[in-house]
Parts: C-alpha cells; structure tokens; sequence
C-alpha cells in the first residue's frame, strides 16, 4: 500500500512540476533575406520567411513559408557546431555570374547548423567495375 501510494505522489509531482526543463525552441522560426537568393534550383525574393523543419537524426528537411504560403523547400543536414547562436542568421554564397545562394541556416539558441545541399552534393559518381 505505501507503494502504491508514494508512486501515485511521484507521478502527481511529475504531472505538476513546471516546464521550467522543457526545451523551448519555436516551431516556425523566422529567418530575414535581406537580397534574392536561390535555395534548392528556385529564386526567392528578399523578405522575412518561416521555416518549418523536418529532421531525422542529421537529415533535415526545410520549408520556407511567406504570410502562409508555401515558397521553396531544401534538404540538408545538422552539423554540430561548438557554441549556440544568438540569433536566427543564413550564410549565402555569391555564384560566379553575382546571384546568391543560401547555403546554411544558423538558429537561435542551438548549437547545431543545418547545412544545404548544393548542386555538387548531389553529384552520385559511380565504378564500372
């Protein structure tokens, strides 16, 4: 009876302890395109977006989403990274003929950043043995 009892208390204090533990990473974090960039083939015009992440151990996938609407979607993986960011920041890389290409997304309060695929990551080169 007593254990009975003492694990009903531990479950009641783990029901109501506070979230005070709970990870608080937002769902659709905003990220700002201060000039066009390509992501994934598409240009996408400067101004502020949502992304929605879908991950799977280090594969991620991302969306970006303007007032609602669904603009350009990437993949990518999370690579450690040893400090978290303080803010939500993109790195871009200007191409030969002057466009640019989003290549990373940095998040706030994370220690891990999730590097895009490019063209050349998708080149498979195969053996003809």
């Amino acid at each position: 009876m007593k254990i009975k009892a003492a694990s009903l208390t531990f479950l009641l204090v783990l029901v109501f302890t506070p979230a005070a533990f709970a990870r608080k990473n937002p769902e659709r974090p905003f990220f700002f395109l201060p000039s066009p960039v390509t992501v994934n083939g598409a240009e996408i015009p400067s101004g502020m977006y949502q992304l929605t992440l879908v991950t799977s151990n280090s594969s991620v996938h991302v969306e970006l989403w303007k007032d609602g609407k669904f603009v350009a979607t990437a993949s990518g993986k999370w690579v450690k990274n040893g400090t978290k960011f303080k803010d939500n920041t993109i790195l871009l890389q200007v191409n030969p003929d002057g466009s640019r290409s989003l290549i990373e997304m940095r998040l706030a309060g994370v220690a891990k950043t999730i590097v895009l695929n490019t063209a050349s990551d998708a080149i498979m080169q195969y053996s003809a043995k």
